[in-house]
C-alpha cells in the first residue's frame, strides 16, 4: 500500500507457522489474500519452509507466494529441517517486496548447547519511495528468555548499517500493547529499547495489538522495531484482524506504516 502522497510504505510481520493454517491445510491462496488485503509492501515471514517435500514431490510454496503476489522474495535458510502435516523442508525466514530487494545476507546466530540454530535475514529496497531502507527479519528461541538475549545481540551486532532500517519478526517474549504501557515486560524488549530501538505498535498503535494465538489472542510476541531516531516516520501499527488471517496460520499479522521522515530523526516517547 504505497501511499503517493506521503510516500508512506506499509510493512508486514507475520508468522506463517510452517504453512500450516488452523485448518491444518497449506493454502498459498489464502496467506496470499491476507498480505494482499492488509495492502503490505515489504513482508518479513517466519517459520517458513523452503522448498517443501510431501507426498512424493517438491513444491515450492514461497515462490508461488511472491508470484501471486507480484513480490520480489528471498529465503533465509537456518540450517535445520522441520515439519508440517504431511510435509517438511529446510526452516528459516524470507523476505517479501514490491520493490526488488539487495544487499541480501542471512547470518546464522550465536547458538547455545541444546537449543535450535536460529538466523537473521537482511536486505535493502532498490528503489521507490523507501529505497534505502534495510529490512531483517528473525525468530528468536522460543523456549528461554536467556537463548533470546544472547540471540538478539547477536542480531544486532551485525547490523551495521546506521541509515533507516527496521528489525521485525516473531520474537517469542510477551510484550506491551499500547502506548501507555511504561515497563517493557521481557529482557530481552528491554535490551532492544537499550539498544536504541522503538517498538512501532509501542509508538503508535491502535487496537489491542495481540497477535498470538490467532483464533483468540492473548499476547503479542511479534515485532517490529525501528531506531529511535527514525521513529517519527511511523504513522500506525495494527494487528490484522480479519476472517482469513484468523484461520491462515496461529500467529496474526502485524502491520506498520512508515515513511521516511522530512524533519530528520527524532524519537518519540522515553517513557521509562
Amino acid at each position: 500500500m504505497i501511499d503517493k502522497e506521503n510516500n508512506s510504505i506499509r510493512i508486514m510481520v507475520f508468522n506463517i507457522h510452517r504453512w500450516t493454517g488452523q485448518d491444518q491445510r497449506l493454502d498459498v491462496a489464502r496467506l496470499a489474500s491476507v498480505i494482499h488485503e492488509s495492502g503490505a509492501d515489504v513482508v518479513g515471514l517466519n517459520e517458513v519452509l523452503h522448498p517443501v517435500s510431501g507426498g512424493g514431490r517438491i513444491r515450492e510454496p514461497l515462490a508461488d507466494l511472491a508470484d501471486r503476489l507480484d513480490m520480489d522474495f528471498h529465503f533465509g535458510p537456518s540450517g535445520w529441517l522441520d515439519f508440517g502435516p504431511g510435509w517438511h523442508g529446510p526452516v528459516g525466514n524470507a523476505l517479501l517486496s514490491r520493490e526488488r530487494l539487495t544487499n541480501v545476507s542471512n547470518t546464522l546466530l550465536p547458538r547455545l548447547p541444546g537449543t535450535k540454530q536460529r538466523s537473521l535475514l537482511g536486505a535493502s529496497l532498490d528503489s521507490g519511495p523507501a529505497a534505502g531502507l534495510y529490512a531483517f527479519v528473525t525468530h528468536l528461541d522460543h523456549a528461554f528468555e536467556g537463548t533470546r538475549i544472547t540471540q538478539i545481540r547477536g542480531a544486532l551486532s551485525c547490523i551495521t548499517h546506521d541509515g533507516p532500517h527496521f528489525i521485525c519478526g516473531d520474537f517469542n517474549s510477551p510484550g506491551f500493547h499500547g502506548i501507555r504501557t511504561r515497563r517493557l515486560s521481557f529482557p530481552v524488549l528491554r535490551w532492544m529499547h537499550r539498544a536504541g530501538y522503538e517498538d512501532a505498535f509501542r509508538a503508535t498503535g491502535q487496537g489491542s495489538g495481540r497477535t498470538y494465538p490467532s483464533g483468540r489472542p492473548i499476547f503479542r510476541v511479534d515485532f517490529i522495531f525501528f531506531p529511535t531516531e527514525w521513529v517519527t516516520g511511523l504513522s500506525s501499527a495494527m494487528v490484522v484482524d480479519t476472517t482469513a488471517a484468523r484461520w491462515a496460520s496461529d500467529h496474526r499479522p502485524l502491520t506498520a506504516d512508515w515513511s521516511r521522515p522530512r524533519t530528520g530523526p527524532g524519537t518519540v516517547n522515553d517513557g521509562f
